[in-house]
């Protein structure tokens, strides 16, 4: 079974069984569905991370004018998203996790997100209702911030570029910052800042993450790649499942624990890397 560390911080995976990766859902339901679709058929022995921005989709003023920098059109369906994966943490104690992305972390305090609202945390909590809003917050609380394995993969929400000598020091840094700070200044924010918000990582910066965290490859999502994923060096294996992509190009992460990777390339090798449909 997978268990929580450094203080909740830190998600430990097991050695074996499959890993299923997916990233960036932002309110899509129905990519939601096919991801815990893909997960159940995987059988008992399999692990599902989300590694962030679940919550905060496009609102209904785009549905007549869609863009096709968005990709496949679809509605927000936050609300309802979050319930499935909240009822599948509930049908699969232990083996479907979330980690902590930068729309969930405006909502305890981080910095506001205003892709599609003026404050994308203040209209979903609106939508919520005030027991939905306070049951969201606790959960967001509790979202571990990378997760790890034997296999030599780690996961986090956005690019490997946080600076940390070992995973212990995620404990002693803060989840919300004494007064709601802006992108820019968060982003300055060695530890938490750039785990959430690095679109891109150094070779240098990558490499040191990975040695704190005992990992020889990272992977995460954040930033759109309309092909589906990019390998960026040695090291990083940027990952796009849903939001901004059409449904032919969007992709999730097949992994075996009990097996090593040594590297992105190997990830790709093998065969890891997925259509979501088809």
């Amino acid at each position: 079974m997978s268990r929580l560390t450094h203080g909740g911080r830190v998600l430990e995976l097991p050695a074996h069984g499959i890993l299923l990766v997916g990233t960036d859902l932002q309110g899509n339901l129905a990519d939601g569905r096919k991801l815990l679709e893909r997960f159940e058929a995987e059988g008992p022995d399999a692990q599902l991370v989300l590694t962030g921005d679940v919550v905060h989709g496009p609102h209904d003023d785009l549905q007549d004018a869609w863009p096709d920098f968005l990709g496949t059109p679809y509605r927000d369906e936050t609300p309802a998203l979050l319930e499935l994966v909240w009822q599948a943490q509930a049908r699969f104690p232990g083996r479907v996790h979330a980690l902590l992305g930068n729309h969930e972390h405006s909502h305890v305090g981080g910095p506001v997100t205003s892709k599609f609202h003026d404050d994308e945390a203040q209209a979903l909590e609106a939508r919520l209702g005030e027991a939905g809003a306070a049951r969201l917050r606790a959960w967001v609380a509790a979202l571990p911030w990378v997760a790890t394995s034997r296999c030599g993969v780690v996961l986090c929400h956005a690019a490997p570029g946080a600076r940390f000598r070992s995973l212990s020091e995620l404990e002693r840094a803060a989840l919300v910052p004494v007064e709601r700070p802006s992108i820019d200044a968060f982003f300055e924010d060695e530890v938490l800042g750039r785990l959430l918000w690095a679109r891109r990582a150094s070779e240098a910066d990558a490499e040191a993450f990975l040695r704190a965290c005992g990992g020889n490859v990272a992977i995460f999502g954040h930033d759109v790649v309309r092909e589906g994923y990019a390998v960026e060096g040695a090291q990083q294996l940027c990952v796009s499942t849903s939001f901004g992509l059409f449904d032919a190009d969007k992709r999730y992460v097949r992994l075996e624990l009990a097996s090593h990777y040594d590297d992105a390339r190997s990830v790709e090798a093998s065969g890891a890397i997925l259509p979501l449909y088809g």
